[in-house]
């Protein structure tokens, strides 16, 4: 699986490098309320498709018991989120295994409760990816995803220069619903509004005011990131970068661009 813009760095890029822990609006508030829409309950086995460094596994393990494979394709991202987990002495209550969102190597009716944060929409196949979180969860267990949704009425070439920049894919909200519902998805209960709001965007950090600062990177972490960008995509990399962030923030304060939760079930007998 490549991800998109891979040839220009985006912001989705740039986040990767940055080594930042959760960057998406609401921050860990969004994660816990996901995790309550799926009532997870200790015990239960639980998929975290694309689990990044492992920050939303380890929360959902700490928090609710729940027994959690993450699965990501980068192997740099696996290995840190090993290291995470037993730094928080929850090796045997978490794994975290290679692999592509777009083919899961899960035997089909695993797992109780299967989640996607905020990565539905940065694989080539966004339709693949639902389809086989359908498949590995068990009938009548929860799905859970939470994506960049529109919120205007914008020109598709509009669209097509904010995804490129973004590194992601935001659809519109009946596009999500769409999608789901061929996935498989039933009893489908969702929540825009609210985590499309800009003070649910200055939550995208607990570790930082980002109203204050108007920048996700705190000084450091952006000459952190800037160096590693340099040294894949050279200095017009780093300019396009930061660029690109400029112009998403824009995007966010005017309207253009939210975020939406989406939670469901299986249908039984699928």
């Amino acid at each position: 699986m490549k991800r998109k813009g891979i040839h220009k760095p985006t912001l989705e890029d740039a986040i990767e490098i940055s080594g930042i822990e959760i960057l998406h609006p609401g921050g860990y508030e969004l994660t816990k309320r996901t995790a309550e829409m799926c009532e997870l309950k200790k015990g239960m086995s639980v998929l975290d498709v694309s689990s990044g460094r492992g920050t939303q596994s380890v929360f959902y393990a700490k928090t609710f018991g729940v027994n959690v494979t993450g699965l990501d394709i980068s192997q740099e991202m696996v290995d840190t989120a090993i290291q995470r987990a037993e730094e928080q002495g929850l090796k045997e209550q978490i794994k975290f295994v290679l692999g592509d969102s777009q083919n899961l190597p899960f035997e089909d009716n695993t797992f109780d409760v299967v989640i996607n944060e905020c990565a539905v929409g940065i694989p080539d196949n966004s339709q693949k990816v639902l389809n086989e979180m359908l498949r590995v969860v068990k009938p009548n267990g929860a799905v859970a995803i939470h994506e960049s949704t529109w919120r205007k009425s914008l020109t598709q070439s509009h669209k097509n220069e904010i995804s490129e920049r973004y590194g992601t894919s935001p659809l519109e909200y009946t596009e999500w619903i769409d999608m789901l519902k061929e996935a498989g998805v039933i009893n489908i209960v969702s929540e825009f509004d609210e985590w499309s709001k800009p003070e649910m965007f200055w939550k995208i950090r607990k570790d930082r005011n980002v109203k204050d600062h108007k920048s996700v990177m705190t000084l450091n972490e952006k000459l952190r990131t800037a160096y590693r960008i340099m040294k894949i995509y050279g200095i017009k990399g780093v300019f396009k970068v930061f660029e690109n962030e400029k112009i998403f923030y824009q995007t966010i304060l005017n309207g253009e661009l939210g975020y939406a939760l989406f939670k469901g079930v299986k249908k039984p007998g699928r």
